[in-house]
């Protein structure tokens, strides 16, 4: 009778270690979690509208782009993965601008340092620059838990159709892009 307590005990104990292991052990996209849900919340909703002074000093609308693809990108000059993914933002706006695709740039930075790095690097698309309105408005395209940088997709009717937290490459950016409409 001991021995058969022992076993079942044996059992449930390596039954619990193996779906903690699972759990641990799989690949971040595959692990549900409350953020990641929070994040696609906004998937399938119609974009939020907002207006923000660009660094060349023009006033610019989401409604400016209506009827484009738009990859709408929150980033950083002092954060590395923004920085690594930007010139594959550059060449998609360089190769598919004409059909239809629109980036856009909202800096959780100050205008000089964005400015500076948007000449460094020769940034072919709008950018603004702002602190706590642009925190405020990447929480409204769903970046519920203040990841830089957090990439949304707006397809051409002006509904978010996907949303990346973290570095987001090209390959994968136009992948998204295309089942956006582009």
């Amino acid at each position: 009778m001991k021995n058969a307590l022992i076993f079942v005990i044996a059992i449930a104990l390596a039954t619990a270690a193996g779906y903690l292991a699972r759990q641990y052990l799989a690949p971040p996209q595959d692990r549900p979690n409350a953020a990641s849900k929070q994040i696609g919340a906004v998937i399938g909703k119609q974009r939020p509208e907002f207006a923000m002074q660009d660094i060349d000093g023009k006033i610019r609308n989401i409604k400016d782009w209506d009827g484009k693809v738009i990859l709408l990108n929150f980033w950083a000059t002092w954060c590395p993965p923004c920085r690594k993914e930007m010139p594959g933002f550059i060449e998609l706006q360089k190769e598919y601008g004409d059909q239809g695709l629109q980036i856009v740039g909202v800096a959780m930075d100050d205008e000089q340092s964005v400015r500076i790095f948007a000449e460094e690097i020769q940034v072919n698309y709008p950018l603004m620059a702002g602190d706590a309105e642009t925190i405020e408005l990447a929480k409204r395209y769903g970046n519920t838990i203040g990841a830089l940088p957090f990439t949304a997709i707006i397809n051409r009717k002006g509904v978010i159709s996907s949303t990346f937290a973290g570095e987001l490459s090209k390959s994968r950016a136009l992948e998204s892009l295309k089942k956006a409409g582009l």
